[in-house]
């Protein structure tokens, strides 16, 4: 997965993928990624990955409604 869609995937589904009880150094890991300025300048706007998965869930969800 890549590490810009995981926080916006959790918020839209509803659940924490990596919790800091369960997975404590892999979530200290992602959240001192997700920090660093090399990554933080060249990673796509949090709201539009949140509108994007928003609209492909909504397709999916759809499409599987309609087979």
């Amino acid at each position: 997965m890549v590490i810009h869609m995981l926080a916006p995937m959790e918020e839209v589904v509803g659940y924490k993928f990596i919790k800091a009880d369960s997975f404590p150094r892999l979530h200290a890991w992602v959240k001192h990624f997700s920090e660093h300025p090399v990554i933080k300048d060249n990673v796509p706007d949090y709201t539009k990955v949140v509108d994007f998965l928003k609209i492909r869930r909504e397709f999916y969800r759809n499409s599987q409604q309609n087979s």
